[in-house]
């Protein structure tokens, strides 16, 4: 359905020095683990590479979803979405933050609801990421929840909110803000978010802090990280079931986007874990709108533990659905989690639900 698959057999070429990190989606404390062969040899790639040709402008990052693309100017930076027309309340599609994202990630649902769908759909890609702007600043969750409310107020501006359809970080993301502000997010679904699980290894958040710190190994160690076969090898071992496969698209894209200049701007906070929020279990037990979660439960291919997620079952503005996949089922099973998310959303009308706020 998504493009041919890649040779399983193929050769790891050096992929082992990275094999402790479960992190283009996951934890900090696992993208750091076992990098310190890694980062003297980032270190050599970068003093050798120095005298290589400018990387292509973002703006010629090809449009991957079909959709007419927007530069909003925020903060004397732009950021970019995409957007197609239509009636009814918006649905607004997030990425997740990793070190190859885009709206791309979200690219099977987007095409399914585009065929299913009459309501305006919008995809936002997160400063630092796809098409818009990659400037050298301190990438928080403040500063990305402060983007996402701000295109949600002045570009959106949808009365009665939004529905939410958010990946990872993404999806955390969206949940604080819609706490805060639920003038602006009517209901959210939350596909493998991130902040229910375990916290990470303080030991692993000082590997990275030290390892990152010396000039040119993040960069080095980047443009390692996102070559196409270590893209696919991450992919295959820690993203997909081995019955799945890697899709082409998904490995080639995110390969393209990582060429773009600044595309290794965020990925220090990221590693040192700053790009993770510690009340994103809050969050989601102080939401008041309804929520539905989607995640995957095949062990070795899961970036959350989700030991936390019985807290929010019990919940009555939450939904969970487990399927039988890897990190990201709507990739696996778009069909599936499609027709989960329509009636889930379908079940949303009036205003957000009147849920009883935990105590403390």
């Amino acid at each position: 359905m998504f493009g041919r698959r890649r040779d399983r057999a193929r050769v790891k070429r050096g992929w082992e020095d990275e094999q402790g990190h479960k992190s283009l989606l996951g934890r900090a404390g696992k993208a750091a683990a076992g990098l310190t062969a890694a980062a003297a040899a980032a270190y050599g790639v970068y003093l050798v590479g120095a005298q290589r040709a400018r990387r292509r402008p973002v703006t010629e990052l090809s449009n991957m979803l079909n959709l007419r693309l927007h530069y909003v100017p925020w903060r004397q930076v732009h950021y970019a979405y995409y957007h197609r027309r239509g009636t009814g309340t918006p649905l607004v599609f997030l990425h997740s933050i990793n070190a190859v994202a885009s709206a791309h990630e979200m690219r099977p649902l987007v095409q399914r609801f585009q065929r299913e769908t009459a309501r305006p759909l919008y995809a936002l890609e997160w400063l630092g990421f796809g098409h818009s702007d990659r400037p050298d600043t301190a990438y928080t969750p403040d500063l990305l929840e402060d983007q996402l409310e701000h295109w949600l107020e002045r570009s959106v501006r949808a009365p009665g909110g939004v529905d939410v359809v958010g990946l990872s970080l993404g999806a955390t993301y969206a949940v604080e803000v819609a706490r805060r502000r639920p003038d602006l997010i009517r209901s959210v679904v939350a596909i493998e978010p991130t902040g229910l699980g375990d916290e990470p290894s303080e030991i692993g958040q000082m590997w990275a802090k030290l390892l990152f710190s010396v000039p040119g190994v993040q960069r080095a160690f980047y443009d390692r990280l996102t070559t196409p076969d270590a893209l696919y090898e991450f992919a295959r071992e820690n993203l997909f079931t081995a019955e799945f496969g890697v899709p082409d698209e998904f490995v080639e894209y995110g390969a393209e986007t990582a060429r773009m200049d600044g595309a290794s701007a965020p990925l220090d906070d990221f590693l040192s874990g700053r790009l993770f929020p510690d009340y994103a279990e809050d969050s989601f037990l102080h939401l008041r709108q309804p929520l539905l979660i989607v995640h995957g439960t095949v062990q070795d291919r899961r970036m959350e533990s989700y030991t936390h997620l019985p807290a929010l079952e019990s919940r009555p503005n939450v939904r969970v659905v487990a399927l039988p996949t890897g990190a990201l089922p709507h990739w696996e099973r778009a069909g599936e989690v499609v027709d989960r998310v329509t009636e889930f959303l379908d079940s949303v009308v009036g205003s957000p639900a009147e849920v009883p706020t935990p105590a403390g």
